[in-house]
C-alpha cells in the first residue's frame, strides 16, 4: 500500500480537484480498509473549469507582454509560439533586420523589446546561449 493511500485512510480526508479539503468515508473491501469516494468527487463543471483556464491564460499572456505595444505583442506571441524571425518578417512584409531591430533596438539608442520586457530579455539571452553551443 502506498503512502498517500495510508494518509487518506489515517486522516479520512483529502483534497478535491479544486484544492478544497473534503472528508471521506472509509469502508472495507475484501477485508482491507478502503476510501469510499462519493460520485460528486468525479463531477467537474467543464464550463466553469474552461472559463477559469481561459482567465488564467489571459492573465499569463498579459504578464508576458508587459510594456509592449500592439505590434511588439504580436511579434512576441509569434516568437513564443516558436515562429522563426524569417517567417515573421515574411508575414509582415518587412526584412529580417527590421524584426531584429524591433527586438534588440536600433543604433539610434531606441530600446527594443529587450529593454522594455524582462521576459523578452530572458528569451533573447537563452536564444544567444543556444546559438553559441557547437
Amino acid at each position: 500500500m502506498d503512502r498517500e493511500h495510508d494518509e487518506i485512510l489515517f486522516f479520512q480526508q483529502c483534497r478535491t480537484l479544486d484544492g478544497r479539503i473534503q472528508r471521506i468515508e472509509v469502508g472495507r473491501r475484501n477485508g482491507r480498509a478502503t476510501p469510499l469516494f462519493t460520485p460528486d468527487w468525479a463531477l467537474i463543471d467543464p464550463v466553469s473549469a474552461s472559463a477559469e483556464a481561459e482567465r488564467r491564460a489571459r492573465a499569463i499572456r498579459k504578464e508576458l507582454s508587459i510594456n509592449l505595444n500592439r505590434l511588439e505583442r504580436r511579434t512576441w506571441n509569434r516568437l513564443v509560439n516558436e515562429r522563426s524571425i524569417l517567417e515573421i518578417a515574411r508575414e509582415e512584409g518587412v526584412s529580417r533586420c527590421a524584426i531584429y531591430e524591433r527586438i534588440r533596438g536600433n543604433s539610434k539608442g531606441q530600446g527594443g523589446m529587450i529593454a522594455k520586457n524582462p521576459y523578452v530579455a530572458l528569451w533573447w539571452i537563452e536564444r544567444l546561449r543556444r546559438q553559441k553551443r557547437p
